[in-house]
């Protein structure tokens, strides 16, 4: 048979056709959505005109990221939860875990809304960002940053749709409700007339709140008024307080891995802001989002495979999830190569992308982000796969490592006179050292389920946790 007929052949599977079309939707979506991000930068720039007030926007949006792990890991355990039930056909179970899911998360997120309103209330935010009263009073940056936090909780219960999305197999809907999310503040920037910082900062915080939540509760509408979820329609008699216990032991192992992840990741906007400079943030993200688009790019088009490869093992079918492991680590390695080669030509791309705003790319610098471009498309690769098979080990342990170091080391750093590209690479060094783990750990998993041939191996056993 000819590697033509192979192909051919594979995608005569629905399911690999349904994950084929989901995935050229994700990189059409995606494609858009990069478009606006870069649109975006230069937009930001003119509507704040204030490198400090730009990098504080940044500074608090990455720190609001931190808020979406207080679901405990419910979301993502939903999304294997919920994909291993209708795998199996067990839409009674679908119905519990759906269910319980929201009503949980309701239930963590109401008074995590009202605490954290109060700490807001008694903290001293300019201090904590390095911003003066003189440019953003007291009272309008607790404004915004409340406001935004609320808007982030709302969020939560709403965001419970992204999970059952995953989990019928729809992936592309969520990518587009994500392009929508990021299209409406970039519709308002675009449009909006000047204006003093302060008032800019309260207005485009409100439009924020509408872009991310407005998408999701019609999403949720749409989505339990169609056909496949009509009988799976939250409520409290489908509530099961075994099944929440259960959904949330099971989520507790993605809740760590989440945390510790953040705890890598989305440091550095504070980090950088905290140990350097508000308006080196601006620098950083300019690097990070020209060095991050094709990791974004993987990401985004490889989400539906979390699932896929959860209904394959709940299928026993660990003949495919091989396959599909070898040939991510081969698109993996000429993606690395690829964010080698934009270090040439990133001046370039600077240059025609913020125009008169551009900076003087330094090299040594662009290289850092294409190391951590080069290491977070790893990542992403590795992630999914062992997330669809609910090994987490590896990440909790790595993740926890790298997090808890990382202060200290850069602190030290800094003080001892590195720039503030220290912090990306660090993130790269760490998650070069998770990647080596991962591989002989997901290598061993799966060569041990196709040996086995599912003779011993059930979704629910240990040996595959």
């Amino acid at each position: 048979m000819t590697k033509f007929s192979k192909i051919k052949q594979y995608f005569k599977d629905k399911d690999e056709r349904n994950l084929l079309k989901h995935i050229v939707l994700a990189f059409g979506i995606k494609g858009i959505s990069l478009f606006l991000s870069l649109f975006s930068m230069p937009l930001y720039i003119k509507y704040f005109d204030n490198s400090e007030a730009l990098g504080l926007w940044y500074t608090i949006l990455s720190l609001l990221n931190w808020i979406t792990i207080c679901d405990l890991g419910l979301g993502n355990g939903l999304r294997n939860k919920l994909t291993e039930a209708l795998a199996k056909g067990e839409k009674d179970n679908a119905k519990k875990y759906i269910s319980s899911t929201y009503i949980s998360m309701a239930c963590i997120i109401v008074p995590i809304a009202l605490i954290g309103v109060g700490v807001l209330a008694l903290a001293d935010l300019n201090s904590f960002f390095n911003i003066d009263v003189s440019l953003i009073s007291k009272k309008t940056l607790f404004k915004a940053v409340a406001l935004l936090f609320l808007g982030v909780c709302l969020s939560f219960v709403l965001k419970v749709i992204n999970s059952i999305i995953y989990a019928v197999q729809k992936s592309s809907i969520n990518n587009f409700l994500t392009l929508i999310t990021s299209a409406i503040p970039l519709l308002y920037v675009f449009l909006a007339k000047g204006s003093d910082i302060e008032k800019n900062l309260i207005s485009l915080t409100i439009v924020h709140i509408i872009a991310v939540n407005l998408p999701l509760l019609v999403a949720t509408i749409v989505a339990f008024g169609n056909k496949m979820l009509r009988d799976c329609t939250p409520s409290f008699k489908h509530c099961d307080k075994e099944t929440a216990k259960s959904m949330l032991g099971f989520g507790l192992r993605f809740f760590w891995a989440q945390i510790f992840f953040m705890l890598l990741n989305s440091t550095n906007e504070i980090i950088i802001t905290k140990l350097f400079s508000s308006s080196d943030v601006v620098t950083y993200s300019i690097y990070n989002r020209l060095f991050t688009v094709v990791g974004s790019l993987f990401m985004l088009a490889l989400t539906p495979l979390w699932s896929k490869i959860t209904k394959d093992l709940a299928q026993k079918k660990y003949h495919k999830i091989q396959r599909t492991n070898r040939f991510l680590y081969l698109l993996s390695a000429a993606a690395f190569v690829g964010e080698l080669l934009m270090v040439l030509c990133c001046q370039f791309i600077v240059n025609i992308w913020l125009q008169d705003e551009a900076i003087i790319v330094h090299y040594p610098t662009a290289l850092a982000f294409a190391f951590f471009g080069g290491t977070y498309i790893f990542n992403v690769v590795l992630t999914v796969v062992a997330n669809g098979m609910a090994d987490l080990k590896t990440q909790i342990v790595s993740y926890g490592i790298g997090g808890a170091l990382k202060i200290p080391i850069v602190y030290l750093l800094a003080v001892g006179g590195a720039p503030w590209s220290v912090v990306v690479i660090y993130n790269a060094v760490a998650m070069a050292v998770f990647c080596a783990f991962q591989i002989v750990w997901i290598e061993k998993r799966i060569r041990k389920l196709v040996n086995t041939n599912g003779s011993e191996c059930d979704f629910n056993n240990e040996e595959i946790k």
